[in-house]
């Protein structure tokens, strides 16, 4: 391939914003498919088989193409294709989601992931073998070459995963992000194209990005009220207010609700009487705070996981002092600001294993209430993380854990885990039933060193073989593994509720 240019700087430039362009595009695609499908190992797994795949068949094409061609504009309009397939990716991601996410989950997820990422991967994979070809004028240099053009590549990588994982994607979301990642690819190769007079095979990529623009400001319609949206380290999180009806007429009041990944985490509602029996929250929130009636007033409880804080709220009502350890700042401003949480309440942001690990303090009541969406975190639940927790406890004091609604079967096979490693760390262990119905319950885990108040909802789990069930621990970190089923289940619930709710689909997938 000629070489249009002879400056290796200008070269190294665009192989610097290649390599974060690919790293951005990465992580845009992840979070794209995240509110449909969650974060769970199989979408992370096909995120990043998808993702390899798509640089290895671009190498390979791009290394071909980089001695066939003879063209010293290749490389640019290369550029200009993977620029237009990142920036469309928004627009693509929604359509592709709607045309096969009320599929299988599996496959859906595969070919959303290779719809969505392999088209603008595969064409920046082409990149470096073309950049390398253009900088080569000696055989004997080429070694030297290749492994600049890819540590640059890979510099610029780095740098865009902490770019966009900390800051870009949380305060601007992933429409935004993905439309400037490509104009800014496509922007050096475009004005080198127009240069050459090549007017009218740069006008395309133009009127694309002038559309793209011009497209984020479209508005979805809903009878649901969207108080509040943003992407971030747990992934999408959704405040919603559903409206009560009477009949056809739209009553005062609302449920509110949050969601993360459009799986629901709280619900408030505000028309509710507690006095005659209705809910204002889950039933596992009313199990709680009934078994710590008998507790002190002056009791000091330690919520691990916030949602939106209908726990922290009813035993800082009775009186407790409660502390809370979440892991997103987001969670904690959406609970204040949303769900009424009272400033009272102490909130630390931090990780539950590190904070379990170093905290100092002793409770009477500690509440485990983690999710990453469907998915509980693997490291909290190993026998070495409650083995420590035991520390935290005053004498007297309970453990709560809240968990997916299956306990039974190979799908309940993780529940069960977490069942036997709390026993395996010397604790005595009830688990509760708070419905029928596995698809539409909790199950809540209490755990204590003494003995514990018996209740009639306890699962008997004497008929219940837990032979099969494993001790987690810190060197066998399989939770997210046992619980794929489980966590499979509950997306494929999700997508059918948000597929056949009209007012749900009027709801952007994502901002």
């Amino acid at each position: 391939m000629m070489q249009l240019y002879k400056n290796k700087n200008f070269y190294f430039l665009l192989s610097f914003i290649e390599g974060a362009s690919v790293m951005a595009a990465e992580l845009l695609g992840a979070k794209m498919l995240a509110p449909y499908f969650g974060s769970s190992l199989y979408v992370w797994a096909s995120v990043l088989a998808i993702t390899l795949g798509g640089l290895a068949v671009g190498y390979y094409v791009g290394g071909i193409l980089s001695y066939k061609s003879k063209n010293p504009l290749t490389l640019y309009y290369v550029i200009i294709a993977a620029a237009a397939f990142t920036l469309l990716m928004p627009f693509s991601s929604k359509m592709i989601l709607w045309l096969v996410g009320s599929h299988s989950l599996i496959p859906s997820v595969i070919v959303s992931a290779s719809c969505i990422l392999f088209p603008p991967v595969f064409m920046m994979g082409m990149v470096s073998p073309l950049i390398i070809r253009a900088i080569t004028t000696d055989v004997d240099q080429s070694g030297k070459a290749a492994g600049a053009i890819y540590a640059i590549s890979t510099v610029g990588g780095i740098l865009a995963t902490f770019m966009f994982g900390f800051y870009i994607i949380p305060n601007f979301g992933l429409t935004k992000p993905a439309i400037i990642t490509g104009i800014v690819l496509g922007l050096i190769p475009l004005i080198v194209i127009i240069k050459q007079q090549q007017l009218g095979k740069s006008a395309g990529f133009f009127l694309l990005c002038c559309w793209a623009l011009f497209s984020v400001n479209y508005n979805f319609s809903s009878n649901i009220k969207r108080l509040y949206t943003a992407e971030g380290l747990l992934g999408q999180i959704i405040v919603l207010d559903y409206p009560h009806y009477n009949k056809d007429t739209v009553m005062d009041g609302h449920s509110r609700w949050l969601f993360v990944n459009r799986v629901s985490q709280t619900m408030y509602d505000s028309l509710a009487d507690e006095s005659k029996g209705e809910e204002k929250y889950f039933t596992y929130v009313y199990r709680i705070s009934d078994y710590v009636d008998s507790f002190p007033k002056t009791s000091k409880a330690l919520l691990i996981g916030l949602g939106g804080g209908s726990i922290a709220k009813k035993l800082s009502e009775k009186g407790f002092d409660v502390e809370v350890c979440e892991l997103d700042q987001r969670i904690a401003d959406v609970a204040r600001n949303y769900f009424y949480l009272s400033d009272k309440v102490k909130i630390n942001v931090d990780d539950g294993r590190h904070f379990i690990r170093n905290c100092k303090k002793k409770y009477d009541v500690i509440v485990m209430d983690m999710f990453r969406g469907e998915d509980p975190p693997n490291h909290v639940f190993t026998e070495e993380s409650l083995s420590e927790l035991k520390g935290m406890l005053n004498p007297g004091g309970i453990v709560f854990v809240n968990s997916l609604g299956y306990f039974e079967g190979s799908i309940g096979k993780s529940m069960r885990s977490v069942y036997k490693t709390f026993q395996s760390a010397g604790f005595n262990v009830e688990a509760l039933s708070t419905d029928p119905n596995p698809d539409q319950r909790n199950i809540l885990f209490y755990a204590a060193l003494g003995k514990i108040k018996a209740h009639h909802d306890f699962i008997d789990v004497k008929n219940i073989d837990v032979k099969d069930a494993v001790v987690l621990k810190d060197e066998y970190p399989v939770l997210d593994i046992l619980n794929a089923e489980a966590a499979k289940r509950w997306r494929v619930m999700a997508i059918n509720s948000f597929n056949t709710d009209p007012n749900q689909r009027g709801l952007p997938v994502f901002e």
